[in-house]
């Protein structure tokens, strides 16, 4: 994301406190955190209202289910949705329809005003929701390219999950 839109977004977070926890949510964030290389002390942040670099660099954000050891991914794409007009509203909504349908993925708004993708389903395995972090980095580098970049990204493959 770049510097202004990231410190936009980290000045609307602020030093936001962190919902309480379940042991089991503490034990998979913790989990989480090794597998993004971070301690597992480290795990506990990584859920909104706070936003972590994920892959790509891309501003990220975990929700966690409540009392429940489940996140869903949202990665904040460094576009406003303000910036998106003419044209490139059917781009958005072409690749909208795409990303929804083959992925279970969808395209919206983030409360910071930029364009979001987010996984509909909760995830319940730390190293799934890694995964996670990173299949929403390849997605939000090709959605980037197919709304930026229109007729000739859009015929750019999306990543393939396994």
């Amino acid at each position: 994301m770049e510097p202004a839109i990231a410190a936009v977004a980290r000045k609307r977070i602020g030093t936001a406190a962190l919902p309480p926890m379940t042991p089991a949510q503490v034990d998979f964030l913790s989990q989480l955190a090794t597998h993004l290389g971070l301690s597992p002390a480290q795990g506990a942040g990584l859920v909104a209202p706070r936003l972590i670099t994920g892959p790509s660099g891309f501003m990220c954000r975990l929700q966690l289910m409540d009392g429940q050891p489940a996140v869903r991914t949202e990665t904040l794409l460094p576009l406003s949705s303000e910036e998106v007009m003419g044209a490139e509203v059917r781009h958005v909504l072409s690749v909208q329809s795409l990303v929804l349908a083959e992925l279970g993925w969808y395209l919206g708004t983030s409360s910071e005003g930029l364009l979001q993708i987010e996984s509909l389903a909760w995830i319940d395995s730390a190293l799934d929701a890694a995964t996670a972090l990173d299949i929403a980095a390849g997605l939000g580098t090709v959605m980037l390219q197919a709304l930026l970049y229109g007729e000739a990204a859009q015929r750019t493959t999306l990543p393939t999950i396994h």
